[in-house]
Parts: structure tokens; sequence; C-alpha cells
């Protein structure tokens, strides 16, 4: 059991620190911290049978809980501060207030005023006012964790009963705690995309583990049905086909090629993915500019992990399957002698117009990523999916360029309505 951020975070909380802190530094630690705690416990969660997982839970919610500080444990005794500056507590938890005139009290260092009468009163209501926001600073991140403790330990004991009655021939949690890391976008508003996706890639080698002690352990005619399972719960996630796509306006606004994915040399790149949501920008504006372009690449992470995973379980099916499978994809395919551009125009037209029934997303979409997929095992064209999937779509930036041209042909098919 590891618990290097619990003891760093207790460290905030225990120590006496007003002489090494103002409240604003204290804030921006806490911030840090939080999140690398809360993966820390679902981490050292996933060691434990259920049992031992609520007893842990148990563990660190009371070691925080030690911690309160009585006189300050309702956020009230604040209000007339917040009233003094016009502003609210969530405000002060969750925005950037380098430009606003609390700050000046959150972030003062109140040992300078003690030269003038004036600065004597200036430094005693600046001390009083730092004494109670360091303290209710204190007590919310100790709600925080206790909070989080207790949903996670509602979560286990649900599982707990549903364990009663369902005993599965293999071990999961692995894959759960997977699933959980690339179908939660949220994550990104309570910290970065850099650390997002380093929680995603944590899993990756335990779940392999996983994979590979269940195979051991499973019966020669279980082991394929335990990895369509898993390949089955991995292609159901939301974001499971995303692709190059996603994120390809990012990489041609910020001229990177997808190969340094995820460590772009682009500097400003480097910038919005490496800024947290939650209170760290310069300007309002860029709250909705982080959480865009940091969502994108979560969801092209999210994709891009789980593709690699279904790829590592569909190479540890048996010879059988993978032979059956391999001569579905080498089965002859129509030779396309035309253009990539005109394959992904005219197959994009007959969808459109009602002869192909193309895949779509749970939002009724058409999925271009699956549709390039299926274009590209029945023809033979020289080109990505990613690319066709461009062409495919008539209303890109590709395919709206193929359509000028076949119009100004005099192209034309009818809809499939007018014919029938």
């Amino acid at each position: 059991m590891v618990r290097n951020y619990l003891d760093k975070y207790c460290v905030l909380l225990n120590k006496d620190i007003y002489e090494e802190y103002t409240p604003y530094g204290l804030l921006v630690d806490f911030r840090f911290y939080l999140p690398k705690l809360k993966s820390e416990i679902l981490t050292n969660c996933l060691e434990f049978e259920i049992d031992k997982k609520i007893e842990y839970l148990n563990l660190v919610s009371n070691e925080v809980s030690n911690l309160i500080i009585e006189d300050w444990k309702n956020i009230s005794v604040v209000n007339k501060w917040l009233t003094m500056f016009e502003t609210s507590f969530d405000n002060i938890i969750n925005s950037n207030l380098n430009k606003e005139a609390i700050n000046v009290y959150l972030d003062a260092d109140y040992a300078q005023f003690e030269e003038e009468d004036d600065d004597i009163i200036k430094r005693r209501q600046i001390f009083d006012f730092q004494l109670d926001f360091f303290n209710v600073f204190k007590n919310y991140f100790i709600a925080d964790i206790v909070n989080f403790c207790n949903s996670t330990k509602s979560d286990f004991t649900k599982k707990k009963d549903v364990k009663t009655t369902i005993n599965k021939p293999f071990k999961d949690e692995y894959l759960i705690a997977f699933k959980k890391a690339i179908t939660d976008e949220r994550q990104i508003k309570e910290t970065c995309f850099d650390l997002v996706y380093e929680s995603i890639i944590h899993y990756v080698p335990y779940l392999e583990n996983e994979v590979m002690e269940n195979l051991l352990l499973l019966n020669t005619d279980k082991k394929d049905d335990y990895l369509n399972f898993a390949i089955d719960t991995l292609k159901k996630i939301e974001f499971s086909d995303c692709d190059e796509n996603t994120i390809s306006k990012w990489l041609e606004k910020y001229n990177s090629p997808i190969s340094e994915f995820p460590h772009f040399k682009n500097e400003e790149l480097k910038h919005w993915l490496n800024r947290y949501y939650n209170g760290y920008a310069d300007d309002p504006k860029d709250y909705d500019f982080i959480l865009d372009i940091q969502i994108d690449f979560y969801c092209y992470a999210a994709g891009l992990e789980a593709q690699k995973m279904i790829t590592f379980l569909e190479s540890k099916k048996s010879n059988a399957v993978n032979k059956t499978q391999l001569q579905e994809e080498t089965t002859e395919k129509i030779k396309w002698i035309g253009k990539p551009s005109q394959l992904g125009f005219i197959i994009g037209k007959l969808a459109e117009l009602g002869y192909i029934d193309a895949p779509q997303r749970i939002n009724g979409e058409t999925n271009f990523t699956q549709f390039a997929k299926q274009v590209k095992n029945t023809f033979d064209v020289e080109t990505t999916e990613s690319t066709l999937s461009k062409y495919l779509n008539l209303e890109s930036e590709k395919g709206s360029e193929t359509v000028r041209k076949f119009d100004e042909n005099g192209f034309d098919i009818p809809h499939i309505k007018q014919i029938s």
C-alpha cells in the first residue's frame, strides 16, 4: 500500500504552516495534491478484496477527519470577508483570483504592515482574515477526501452485495478501472490532460497482467469467451472509436504531427495541454478554450488506448479464431483505380442518398471512422482509414472540395426515394 500523497496531504493539514504559506499558496497546493491523492487511493483499493478496501477507506477517512479544526468547521465564519469583497467561497475555491481584490489579503505577507498606525491595523485585519481562511481551507479539503472515501466505499459495498449472487470465474478489477479511466472526461475539470493521460496509461500494464493471469486460470474452452467479453466491454465505450480526426484541427492549428503524441514539441500546444482547468486561467475566456482542447485530446487518448488494448486482447485469442479472422481479412477486395477522394465522395454520396446504411454513433450522426474501416475492407485503395473518413464526410474540408469538382461536371444521382 502506497501513501505518498496521503502523507503530503496530511502535512498540509497538520503542520503549523502560517509562517511558510499564505492562504492562497496553501489553496494552490491542495488543488495540486487532491487529484493525485484520489488516484493513489483508488490504486491502493485495487490491491485488496472488497472487505479490505472498505477498511482501507475507513482508515484514510479517519486519519484526515482527526485533523478537523473544530472552531472553523462551519464555512460561515468567513462570510464577513466574503461580504467585504463581494465574492463567494465557491468562487475562491474554483477560480483564478490573481485579478480579484480579495487576493491581496489571501496572498499578502501581513508582517510587512508594521511601521505606521494604519499599517498595524491592516496587519491585524489581514492576520485575522488569513487565520480564518487557513483553517476553513483545511476543513474544506478534509471534507472533500472524506466524501470521496464514503462515495467510493458505497460503490464497493454495492459490488459486495452483487458478488454474493454473481461469482465471475475471472478477475476484472483492472478492466473496470481502465474502463473508468477512459470514460470520464469530467476528470479534465479537476486537473489537466497531461495528468489524466498518465492516469490512463498507469492501468495498462496492470490490466495486461490481469488478462494473462485469467488466461492461465481459465479452462481452454472459456478463454476466448473471456477475451470476447473484455473486447466487447471496451468496444461499447463511448470514445473507443475516436481517432486522429478528433484532434486534427488542433494539430493543424499548432502545426504538430500526430507522431509526437503525447509529447508535442510545439510549446504553445504543450502549454494548453498542461494547464489546469480548475483555477489556473489568466483570462475568463481561457476556461472554455482549455476545456475544449483538453477534452478533444482526452477523447483521442481514450480511443487510442482502448484500441491498443483491444488489439492486445485479440492477439491472445486461440489460433482457430485468429485463423478465421485472417481468412476474413484476406478475402479478395475490389480494386479501386480512381483517387481515394473520388471513392470517398461516391460512397459518401450513396450513403447520403439512402443507398447505403452507414454506421452511426449513439447520437445518430454518421460514424465516419467505422464507415472508413468498412469501405477499406471492401475496396483495395491506397489510403489510410483516417484520410478516407475525411473524404466520406462530404461536409468536411477535404470532402467538400471533391463535391465541388463533381458538381461542376454535372454528377447527379437521384435520391433512392425518387426512384423507388
